[in-house]
């Protein structure tokens, strides 16, 4: 029987290990583009705090507000991480969404902290505008997504690569 050389055992092992333990940062940084460039659809919808990317007729926040404003600074906040989460969900790999079951806190805190920044850029108002239910709404759309959408997808063949 032939005996598999010690270099390529080493390196189909590191090569198992890296896929078993994706980097954090690498996932973080994948998350934060696919977040970046869905922003663009969101807000394109349903303006955040004033900033709209594209003049759309389609307007979510006018639907909202029928429900009063507490409710539109919930589900604009919830739309916004949401959408984002989904689409992420489509894109990073099985082994990345495992990761991301361990550390979905952190890595809700991270798009959260970068929006509320990027929001604080365009609009200085931004401290007075920000409502609590925003920052409820979208940490939990996160969350939620994160946390179901991970389960579905490692658990249903259909969505295995």
């Amino acid at each position: 029987m032939n005996k598999i050389p010690e270099a390529i055992n080493k390196r189909i092992l590191d090569d198992i290990k890296k896929r078993l333990n994706p980097d954090f940062k690498y996932i973080l940084a994948k998350l934060l583009a696919i977040h970046t460039l869905t922003t663009i659809i969101t807000l394109a919808v349903c303006p955040q705090f004033g900033f709209q990317v594209i003049k759309t007729s389609l307007n979510l926040m006018h639907y909202f507000m029928q429900f009063g404003q507490h409710f539109c600074d919930f589900a604009c906040g919830a739309f916004f991480t949401t959408i984002s989460c989904l689409i992420a969900l489509f894109i990073i790999s099985r082994d990345e969404l495992r990761a991301i079951r361990h550390h979905k806190v952190i890595l809700t805190s991270a798009i959260l902290l970068v929006s509320i920044g990027f929001f604080s850029i365009m609009n200085t108002q931004l401290f007075f505008e920000l409502s609590f239910l925003w920052i409820l709404g979208a940490s939990t759309g996160a969350m939620l997504v994160l946390e179901l959408g991970t389960k579905i997808r490692l658990t249903k063949s259909i969505f295995h690569r």
